[in-house]
């Protein structure tokens, strides 16, 4: 899980290959779709503005990193090609 940098919205990975972005008290404010393997790490861009997600399970080939609009729920482009599960993705913040 990740906070964005106010705290207002919450980015959570999940087995399911979902990311799913939460308010503070709880509401779901929508679910981004498109790996086929567990998201074991997301991380917020320093402006708030992209959510990355890393993903990957043995026995599954999905093994990749995932930039998403947060505003539309858009995936913005993906990093493919890593050889095993990808299990930290982080945001400079510069």
């Amino acid at each position: 899980v990740a906070w964005n940098y106010d705290g207002s919205l919450l980015a959570s990975g999940s087995e399911d290959g979902t990311v799913r972005l939460w308010t503070p008290d709880g509401q779901e404010k929508g679910t981004l779709r498109g790996h086929s393997a567990a998201v074991n790490s997301v991380a917020f861009s320093p402006d708030s503005k992209y959510v990355a997600s890393g993903s990957g399970e043995f026995g599954k080939s999905d093994n990749s990193v995932r930039i998403w609009e947060v505003a539309t729920g858009k995936e913005v482009c993906s990093l493919r090609g890593h050889s095993g599960s990808v299990f930290s993705v982080a945001f400079s913040p510069d």
